[in-house]
């Protein structure tokens, strides 16, 4: 395995931010068709500052993830020497969490989808344990290609996304692989803050600004609103008096970026209904994709 290897996704990282802008406008342009009269002065305004807010957060989010991506793949490498089990592996696995603020836990696992070494915080009673039907576990022990995972609800209580790799002998065979958790809740919030001058502590707003993330199946995966993460927006019963918010959700999935309004309440339990412009576009990893959202009360 080339160490320096870094995922395809990255492609994305490279592009130049004009670039960039010229697609986001492209896909706003497309959608022109849903803007009111009403809406131009505020979509004029919101031009030299929401796209480019969206742009920086796009960049700093690949990039962790590419970073991030990068050093698994490394960790991988290191283990086809020093092996899944033992005080060497479970030196690979400290030093990827030392270096990673961003991931919770990482583990080895053996052909048989068995954790061999676990490294985190209280969950060293998890080796032995078979994690094989989790889909990540199961994509590296079949296909035996890194993946990224959906997010999912740990024991811990907070949600993760996996991100694995295969491991094989110096000889080429396949030995298993190691897991890495993510926290996109904290990654989230480093990127987000300084972009739209959000109180990460409080996950309060300072201003008119907000950011939500959204998978492609309709998973809410990050939001300043912290009860709706994790509720899917199609399924969940909270989401229904918004048919303006459904509708652009369905666009949301189908476009990887582009420009939208909707009227949702505030916050769940802050029943006041506001319109929204928003922004979006999209980042990636071994053919995973989040959507990023940027918003603004116009009224």
């Amino acid at each position: 395995m080339d160490r320096m290897k870094r995922s395809e996704d990255g492609m994305l990282k490279s592009l130049s931010a004009a670039t960039l802008v010229a697609l986001l406008f492209c896909a706003i342009a497309a959608s022109a068709e849903d803007v009111k009269s009403s809406d131009i002065v505020s979509a004029e305004d919101s031009l030299t500052d929401m796209p480019f807010m969206l742009l920086q957060i796009q960049a700093d989010v690949q990039g962790s993830l590419n970073d991030l991506d990068l050093d698994v793949a490394n960790a991988s490498y290191d283990l086809s020497t020093t092996g899944l089990e033992g005080t060497e592996a479970r030196l690979v696995l400290r030093r990827l969490l030392e270096t990673n603020s961003n991931l919770a836990e990482a583990v080895t696992f053996g052909k048989d989808g068995k954790i061999i070494v676990a490294e985190c915080q209280g969950c060293e009673g998890s080796e032995g344990a078979d994690i094989s039907s989790q889909e990540h576990i199961a994509h590296v022990l079949k296909a035996k290609t890194p993946t990224l995972s959906g997010q999912f609800l740990l024991v811990e209580g907070y949600h993760g996304t996996a991100l694995a790799y295969p491991v094989s002998s110096p000889e080429g065979e396949f030995l298993g692989g190691i897991s890495a958790i993510i926290e996109p809740d904290k990654l989230m919030n480093v990127m987000v803050a300084p972009q739209l001058r959000f109180n990460a502590s409080t996950r309060s707003n300072i201003t008119d600004y907000s950011f939500w993330s959204m998978h492609p199946d309709g998973l809410i995966a990050y939001d300043r609103d912290e009860s709706q993460i994790g509720k899917f927006l199609f399924e969940d019963p909270f989401y229904e008096t918004s048919p303006s918010l459904l509708d652009l959700g369905h666009r949301i999935v189908a476009e990887r970026a582009g420009h939208g309004y909707y009227s949702f309440q505030v916050a769940e339990g802050d029943e006041r209904v506001v319109t929204k412009e928003s922004y979006w576009t999209t980042v990636g990893l071994h053919g995973k994709e989040w959507r990023l959202i940027v918003t603004k009360i116009l009224a």
